[in-house]
């Protein structure tokens, strides 16, 4: 799996607009008063959407202080490990789909999830409900589709966002 996680969660953050697009002081303030990424990414959901015993894993959300939660598990082989994670912005999906695409990524839009979704290859699954996204990525050992893999746990977890 290819993910440019790090630097592709920078370029959400800051948008296109030389970083003028970052939430307001209510927006975050709205955000912190609704669920967290681990309230909608549980071990029981991790667990079931990877098909092992899962570990939650330390997120501190960097120096952006994102809202990250993520699980992985790990075999007895290096190549047998895995990991989810779920990563909540105080920011209307519409900021992401200009961002990623800004970016030259495809931009592939997935109905049934959330109020929008889409999915880029190279960033994962954008879900927006009201004025908030969750960014869902997936990927290890037993995984063949990651953008299945991560619509599916999207479908069952988006409600909480």
């Amino acid at each position: 799996m290819r993910i440019i996680f790090p630097c592709l969660l920078m370029l959400a953050a800051c948008g296109g607009d030389g970083g003028n697009s970052l939430a307001s002081g209510t927006d975050v303030a709205a955000g912190a008063a609704a669920s967290t990424a681990c309230t909608i990414l549980t071990e029981a959901d991790a667990e079931k959407a990877l098909g092992h015993k899962v570990t939650r894993l330390p997120a501190t959300g960097g120096p952006a202080g994102l809202d990250i939660c993520q699980y992985g598990w790990e075999g007895e082989r290096i190549a047998e490990t895995g990991n989810v994670s779920v990563t909540v912005h105080p920011n209307p999906i519409s900021d992401f789909r200009k961002s990623v695409a800004e970016a030259g990524m495809g931009v592939e839009t997935v109905s049934g999830v959330g109020d929008d979704a889409f999915w880029a290859k190279e960033a994962g699954l954008y879900v927006g409900k009201s004025n908030r996204t969750a960014i869902y990525l997936i990927g290890g050992a037993g995984i063949s589709d990651n953008r299945a893999a991560a619509v599916e746990l999207a479908r069952e977890t988006a409600r909480r966002l």
